[in-house]
């Protein structure tokens, strides 16, 4: 692949080698709002990330070190760190995790390409504008765009294609997903991830066929049924706690800052996989990490 967008760093050699420090750091876009403040909490006891800069929206003024209210502040702020620093070669983050609106999500991407640093997106409702502007730095840095950040989800994701390959089309495929009475979309983004999974599997699903439900204050639930038959075959995923989300993010930013420039999933970060962008396959991440 060739580098020429990116001088400072051989996109023929992983990201790891440049990731030698004992801790990833990390700037959070959205820093103030509801995933925002669980991933800024969590982090502080996180092994391997560390929170080191922190972007908000305008309506909440900055009150912390190193918080900035736009990418251009920012910049600017690492860039006089830059300039007081005796190493060249400094580069002050290693990777973005964006969970804001969608001029938060522009703003990611600004610091993103300044800084050459990986990029996860968990932003929903991103419209093709946003989608084109995401794909087009990809090959530059890596990018991941995805509305579940958990593990167990991108598991069931992988299964649940392997299961549609196993079984073949004859098989009926349905989704069901439940989530509390606040949550405005439906389906899902997660329903139609796994919609997806199934469908590029051979799964002849219908849009009709996946059901959502919003009560109470359940955090997410989804469950894919496989009926033949004298058989259903169900795989469930329940989220228990929100936490869940922000565990993932930090795990994944961990992952993705250490490979090279790329449209990624959050299924390539558990199953080894060359993402279409990049010639590389990236380095799937030890569960032991979480």
């Amino acid at each position: 692949m060739s580098n020429q967008n990116n001088p400072q760093r051989d996109a023929s050699t992983p990201r790891s080698h440049h990731l030698a420090r004992d801790h990833v750091r990390i700037a959070l876009v959205g820093a103030r709002g509801r995933m925002g403040t669980r991933i800024d909490a969590l982090a502080r006891d996180h092994p391997r990330a560390r929170v080191t800069l922190r972007i908000v929206s305008a309506p909440h003024p900055p009150s912390l070190d190193r918080e900035f209210t736009t990418a251009t502040d920012a910049l600017a702020s690492l860039e006089r760190d830059r300039a007081a620093s005796s190493d060249l070669a400094h580069r002050p983050l290693d990777a973005i995790i964006d969970f804001s609106a969608k001029n938060g999500v522009f703003e990611a991407i600004r610091l993103a390409d300044a800084l050459s640093c990986a990029l996860l997106v968990g932003t929903t409702g991103l419209d093709d504008t946003i989608v084109q502007s995401l794909r087009a730095l990809s090959p530059r840095v890596p990018v991941l765009v995805c509305s579940n950040t958990s593990l167990g989800v991108a598991a069931v994701a992988h299964a649940a294609g392997a299961l549609a390959r196993a079984l073949g089309p004859s098989y009926r495929a349905s989704i069901v997903e439940t989530h509390h009475a606040m949550k405005k979309d439906a389906p899902s983004g997660t329903a139609l991830r796994l919609a997806s999974a199934l469908r590029a599997a051979g799964s002849n699903l219908r849009d009709e066929e996946i059901f959502s439900i919003r009560a109470g204050d359940i955090v997410g639930e989804h469950t894919i049924r496989l009926t033949g038959d004298g058989e259903t075959i169900e795989l469930t995923h329940r989220a228990t706690t929100r936490d869940l989300f922000a565990h993932g993010a930090l795990r994944l930013a961990v992952w993705l800052a250490a490979q090279p420039p790329g449209w990624y999933r959050v299924e390539d970060s558990i199953i080894p996989q060359a993402p279409p962008s990049s010639p590389l396959g990236p380095t799937p991440l030890p569960h032991s990490s979480l």
